[in-house]
């Protein structure tokens, strides 16, 4: 535990605790409401707010870091490793997987995305071919090279590898789609 996450925590933990007694003191008459709105309209009652009020501002923060970092981590791809865990990230797995549409498939126009599966990953690819191409071909081809690929150079299973042929046109003609080639998406189940 860090030195902030500590001192957030213990002013969590204030805080909530001074609002329990406040509130407990307030319901029990022993402190009247009337009194605290009094206080509250002075100096040191609006300095006390404007201390709370960036309590609760910073401890918020800590909560959206906290979930930030979790989906970083839950985003990434890892196994165990023979001395500890072994983690690839989906730029990093997306990047790979262009290089291998290019250099071994030989397309230039495509879109991937990468799904999480239990024990593995899902692969979409969405491309565009020219009328000289064979779909069936093409298709299959793409499918055997990742699912093979993926696994030797990274050791992430490959459970699904789901080509879509978005268009046939002759390559000359095409315009590239925003982003193609290094679309950012990764699913989460």
């Amino acid at each position: 535990m860090t030195f902030v996450t500590l001192l957030l925590n213990v002013l969590a933990s204030l805080l909530t605790a001074s609002l329990g007694i406040l509130s407990i003191l307030c319901a029990t008459k022993i402190l009247l409401f009337s009194s605290a709105v009094d206080f509250f309209g002075s100096a040191l009652g609006v300095a006390l707010q404007l201390l709370v009020g960036t309590l609760l501002l910073l401890v918020a923060l800590h909560f959206v870091f906290l979930v930030y970092r979790w989906r970083s981590v839950a985003a990434r791809f890892s196994q165990e490793g023979e001395w500890g865990k072994i983690e690839l990230s989906p730029y990093a797995l997306r990047e790979f997987i262009s290089g291998i549409l290019r250099q071994e498939v030989g397309i230039d126009h495509f879109r991937v995305r990468l799904e999480h599966m239990e024990e593995g990953i899902a692969i979409s690819v969405r491309t565009a071919l020219s009328p000289q191409e064979k779909v069936s071909e093409v298709g299959r081809t793409i499918q055997e090279t990742l699912a093979r690929r993926v696994v030797e150079r990274t050791g992430v299973k490959v459970k699904q590898v789901s080509v879509l042929v978005r268009s046939i046109r002759p390559h000359a003609e095409e315009r590239p789609e925003e982003g193609e080639g290094s679309d950012a998406n990764v699913n989460e189940r």
